[in-house]
């Protein structure tokens, strides 16, 4: 996949130059399953990029707001129940140009009547990536690094 961008570019947050390679971005990745965020976390870090992992909607919506990502990878099912869900439609509001993808099994847990009204692409829920886990590690880099400003 990527990794292999290595050009040096200014960047300023909060007032504060910093080196930043090109290619890589920081990435904020949200899973209350530890082996599948430490997996992803891997992943992400071993194409170049700078993961922050957190494990509810409460610690994701403080670490965005401390320090904005460039992208966000989360779980739909984070406790309690749908929290991910709520998390997305926040980010969506707070920071509209923020790529957000969501890794979930949440289908597992709706009714084929509710699967059937939901409407993805339309606002529904405001993610770019509506990924169904088991998610391969391979097309996650894949996903986060075409959603990425400047992949196009």
């Amino acid at each position: 996949m990527g990794g292999a961008r290595h050009q040096a570019t200014p960047i300023v947050r909060s007032g504060v130059v910093l080196q930043r390679v090109e290619g890589m971005a920081n990435i904020l990745l949200v899973d209350d399953e530890p082996n599948v965020a430490a997996r992803n976390a891997a992943a992400l870090e071993a194409d170049g990029h700078s993961v922050a992992v957190v494990s509810t909607a409460a610690e994701a919506a403080k670490s965005a707001h401390r320090d904005v990502p460039d992208l966000v990878v989360l779980e739909g099912m984070l406790d309690p129940d749908f929290a991910g869900f709520d998390l997305a439609r926040s980010l969506a509001h707070d920071f509209p140009t923020l790529p957000l993808i969501m890794l979930t099994r949440a289908d597992e847990h709706l009714s084929a009547r509710a699967r059937s009204g939901q409407d993805r692409d339309g606002g529904w829920l405001p993610v770019q990536r509506y990924l169904e886990k088991p998610v391969s590690t391979d097309v996650l880099v894949y996903e986060v690094d075409h959603l990425l400003p400047g992949a196009h």
